[in-house]
């Protein structure tokens, strides 16, 4: 999985941890339980954050050759950002397309 799609998961994880800690306002007898599971949401994109945070530097751009886009590859075995392509690491350090 890309690294943007792990950190668009970090932030939707902390803005809902947010919104359910807000929403005791409208639900007072629920605010401890509300604070605790909000507070995990939260907790938990951090934590997705603190672990793709330190990939970016390792983090390789190569051209897709189905779009022509330059993409960034995390792994073995990506995705393009923009059209989706299946791409594996040759030995060279490029990468090619392959059907899953």
């Amino acid at each position: 999985m890309n690294v943007d799609r792990w950190r668009n998961w970090a932030l939707v994880m902390m803005f809902g941890g947010f919104f359910v800690m807000y929403s005791g306002v409208y639900h007072r007898a629920w605010i401890p339980y509300l604070m605790v599971v909000g507070g995990l949401g939260v907790l938990a994109g951090i934590l997705v954050y603190f672990r793709f945070g330190p990939v970016n530097p390792t983090v390789h751009e190569s051209q897709c050759p189905r779009c022509g886009r330059i993409t960034r590859l995390t792994g073995a075995k990506d995705r393009c950002q923009h059209c989706r392509q299946p791409l594996r690491r040759v030995p060279g350090g490029g990468y090619e397309p392959y059907a899953e």
